[in-house]
């Protein structure tokens, strides 16, 4: 365990093993919002643009557009990481071509996929999690989150469920999973995913039969979102009735385009609201991908995304991350480290500066919003209301991170990292299927009420 906190009056650091690199899990998340806020600031959008190319546009700057409403030449659509992008807001997009009168495409259909390079999921992500949708690939392409929303409809007590997907959604899933009475679920007999190429699922293992036969929720990622890209937009122009000549995908940037409609995402504000209080790793992942190509106008790739935090952080903020390691904006790798002095460095610096960055407003309050309404440890007072802060969970880790407004309505940053948790296997498993409180959230309460009674821990607390 490592504690850091500040108290009220005093520059020094207090708690126990702040200097030692510990795995920060989504706490990592408050490195992306500043960094987003700094360099791109709150009213920042995410644009998703149809581009025509020049042989599209007659002298007049319309469509040129035949008799029978084909259009002579090339579209492209430019991907730009939009996490807010759904196929109904594409459809919208796309359908400004059949309101302008165009019936077919006498050319190609381009996706631009060229602000985002590399990799779409980060180093060190568990391969186990890739199925399911918390670690949606961060890819340019992104609609309806990369993430499926499916069902399992029980059949019956050891019989087969069928599988529901939602209506054109461009995936397959073979179910082999068994239905089961819901209190014989866990253990060794739980749902299973295995994602395959091109977006197919197959999901095995065993499926609660719920009361009144309730179909089971799946919440899956896509495997290949480049595919996925292609596919919404083969769906999406057969929706519209529109034809075309082919389909691909640029790597890189087209020229000889022009931007001729476009849908922008929420602001950076609400992007970042939605990122702390959700804890939504696609968000996190997007946003500092967008922070890179702004920076760097080039082809964003996790690497680059992790140097431009830190460099950003140390130009704007004064703020060194020495030799912690980033490769994610999302905390989902556990190759990610940081201590939690460092951390509490960061978040000092968000308290001194809020009046003008205005971030605090958007992470979670301890009882009221967000990953902390919740909250074990801090839903009941003195805590309740005074807690504002970031939760950081990956297996065997609890984590939080924020600001807490003490007896004397001072308020001091503080940083409380468990890592490496180890629980007997009964106990494990009443936790992981939400039979019981994680037990580290006892101490974690604890240590809280300490800070919000202004005490210095001894370091054997």
């Amino acid at each position: 365990m490592g504690i850091a906190y500040m108290l009220p009056g005093s520059e020094g650091v207090y708690g126990q093993n702040y200097d030692v690199y510990m795995h920060p899990a989504s706490t990592q998340k408050i490195l992306t919002a500043l960094a987003a806020y700094l360099y791109l600031g709150t009213e920042y959008r995410i644009r998703t643009a149809l581009m025509l190319d020049k042989n599209v546009l007659n002298p007049q700057g319309k469509l040129n557009i035949s008799s029978d409403g084909t259009l002579q030449g090339n579209i492209a659509v430019r991907f730009s990481g939009d996490p807010t992008l759904t196929s109904d807001k594409y459809l919208k997009l796309l359908d400004m071509l059949k309101k302008a009168g165009v019936k077919r495409v006498a050319g190609k259909v381009i996706l631009d996929l060229s602000r985002f390079g590399g990799r779409s999921r980060a180093q060190g992500w568990s391969w186990d999690d890739l199925p399911v949708c918390f670690t949606a690939p961060a890819a340019a392409a992104i609609i309806n989150r990369n993430c499926v929303f499916a069902q399992l409809q029980p059949q019956g007590q050891g019989v087969i469920a069928k599988a529901v997907i939602p209506q054109n959604s461009p995936v397959s899933i073979d179910s082999e999973a068994v239905g089961i009475p819901a209190s014989s679920y866990g253990g060794d007999c739980e749902l299973e995913a295995n994602l395959y190429h091109d977006n197919v699922y197959r999901i095995s293992g065993c499926v609660p039969i719920q009361k009144d036969n309730k179909p089971w929720p799946l919440s899956l990622s896509v495997s290949d979102p480049e595919k996925w890209g292609l596919d919404w937009t083969a769906i999406t122009l057969k929706r519209l009735g529109i034809t075309y000549s082919g389909l691909e995908v640029s790597h890189r940037p087209l020229s000889g385009y022009s931007d001729y409609v476009y849908i922008d995402s929420a602001s950076m504000k609400e992007l970042v609201r939605y990122m702390l209080y959700k804890s939504n790793n696609l968000y996190a992942d997007a946003i500092i991908k967008n922070v890179a190509y702004e920076y760097y106008h080039d082809s964003a790739t996790y690497y680059r995304a992790v140097t431009a935090m830190r460099s950003i952080l140390q130009k704007y903020a004064g703020l060194s991350l020495g030799d912690s390691y980033q490769v994610d904006g999302s905390g989902l790798s556990p190759h990610n480290l940081i201590t939690p002095h460092q951390l509490l460095e960061v978040l000092r610096y968000i308290s001194v500066n809020d009046a003008k960055l205005h971030l605090l407003e958007v992470m979670p309050v301890a009882a009221k919003s967000g990953t902390l309404q919740w909250r074990g440890s801090v839903h009941q007072a003195p805590l309740a209301g005074n807690v504002t802060a970031k939760t950081g969970t990956l297996t065997n880790i609890s984590n939080l991170a924020g600001v807490i407004t003490t007896k004397s309505g001072s308020r001091v940053p503080f940083v409380i990292f468990t890592n490496a948790i180890s629980l007997p296997p009964k106990q494990r498993d009443a936790v992981k299927y939400h039979r019981m409180a994680n037990p580290a959230l006892g101490f974690e309460r604890y240590v809280l009420e300490q800070i919000y009674q202004e005490k210095v821990m001894g370091r054997d607390f």
